[in-house]
């Protein structure tokens, strides 16, 4: 509920409207912003680790996108923007013992 529900009709308002609407779309902005630079340490902090990690390229591609894709609901849902919910990632880390999938599990882990 924003203040602007409060305001009574009498003489006057409309201005004070006007400023409370401002505020409200500068601290939407500011949240923007700042939603922005969370996302793009997160996303330097994955790519960091993924190059860290030799092989599993497929793989390496497919939490790419799925980092991208929730990062970009985050940015969204501070620009005020109606985001569906996203189902989490169901994985099932497969492979022979020593083929690095439970650094990448880990990995996963860490970031989602």
């Amino acid at each position: 509920m924003t203040p602007l529900n409060h305001l009574s009709q009498g003489p006057g308002t409309e201005k004070l409207r006007e400023l409370l609407h401002w505020h409200l779309e500068e601290q939407r902005k500011r949240r923007a912003i700042e939603a922005c630079g969370e996302t793009k340490a997160k996303m330097d902090q994955l790519e960091k680790e993924l190059a860290n990690i030799v092989g599993l390229n497929d793989l390496k591609v497919q939490l790419r996108k799925w980092a991208k894709g929730m990062l970009l609901d985050e940015r969204r849902r501070a620009l005020g923007l109606h985001v569906g919910a996203r189902r989490p990632p169901h994985m099932a880390f497969l492979g022979n013992p020593g083929t690095g999938f439970h650094n990448m599990l880990i990995l996963v882990t860490d970031c989602f």
